[in-house]
């Protein structure tokens, strides 16, 4: 099923549960965070000439999701050149998402229905039987997102900076009215009960505090196929402890001014640029055997 994002009401029916409350984040371990990758195509003429406008809104779409601590990352642009898609309907829509062969019109080749990176074709036109200004198109609960140039039309007020993030989360299983959608501060909500962010700023926990998140839907969206763990080597290492032994005095000359906190791995001791003071001492005794001739012939001369 579809749901066909736009400034009049919306699609992506009920399904007889909801949820109460605003936006909530859930753990930020490194253990806990999710990545959602994203495939984006731009469609483009036959001649690959006239090509839809691209803007991923990336830091828009990470800071939404971020409250369910899932990272969205984009992959390198892919290009349908292909005139009829230019101007999408529907049905087109469904050729897009699900005819063809792996990687058929750009998709990403380890993409499947409900699997692999979420497609996102970026068109000029999205068309309606309705008349309205179309934003995206999405499936819910399956591989594939469309979003017409009208989300970067901002010169004529049409312009929608969350409209990606929404349409990626009817693809992780939500809709329009259900666990906690439907108010004109969820990111979810229909495109008709919506309020939109102009800037960053304006997104939960900031400013106006709008594209929320449910702990229903932050526990909905968690259980996609669609994302994959962190993998171990992108974790952040911890700061590994300075020891007494390892830390650098910072009161000697000449020692850099080295934070304990920042040190790893260890560091060798350092050395102190004052000079060393070495102890006087008392002659030896073949220091004296040495000089007593000289002592004698000294108390002759004197003595004469």
């Amino acid at each position: 099923m579809a749901s066909a994002c736009g400034g009049g009401g919306g699609g992506g029916g009920g399904d007889g549960t909801s949820a109460s409350g605003g936006g909530v984040t859930v753990s930020t371990s490194a253990a806990d965070r999710l990545v959602l990758e994203v495939q984006p195509i731009r469609v483009c003429d036959d001649g690959g000439i006239v090509c839809a406008q691209v803007e991923f809104f990336e830091t828009i779409v990470n800071k939404i999701w971020d409250q369910a601590n899932i990272e969205v990352s984009f992959l390198p642009l892919n290009q349908l050149n292909d005139s009829t898609y230019l101007t999408t309907d529907e049905d087109e829509f469904s050729d897009l998402s699900f005819s063809g062969g792996a990687g058929a019109f750009g998709r990403h080749p380890d993409s499947t229905r409900t699997q692999g990176p979420i497609n996102l074709w970026f068109v000029d036109v999205l068309q309606t039987s309705t008349g309205l200004i179309q934003f995206g198109n999405a499936w819910i609960g399956l591989n594939g997102v469309v979003v017409s140039d009208d989300i970067i039309d901002f010169n004529n007020g049409a312009g929608r900076i969350d409209v990606i993030a929404h349409e990626l989360g009817h693809n992780l299983g939500l809709r329009h009215t259900t666990l906690g959608a439907g108010g004109p501060d969820n990111v979810l909500s229909s495109g008709a009960d919506r309020e939109v962010p102009e800037s960053i700023d304006d997104i939960y926990p900031d400013g106006d505090g709008l594209s929320r998140l449910t702990s229903a839907q932050i526990e909905k969206v968690r259980e996609s196929d669609f994302l994959t763990q962190v993998q171990a080597d992108e974790l952040v290492p911890e700061t590994v402890p300075v020891t007494s032994a390892d830390a650098i005095p910072l009161g000697l000359i000449g020692s850099p001014a080295v934070s304990p906190a920042t040190t790893s791995p260890p560091l060798l001791a350092a050395r102190s640029s004052v000079p060393t003071t070495v102890p006087e001492g008392s002659p030896s005794p073949l220091t004296w055997l040495l000089l007593w001739p000289l002592v004698q012939g000294v108390y002759r001369r004197v003595h004469r």
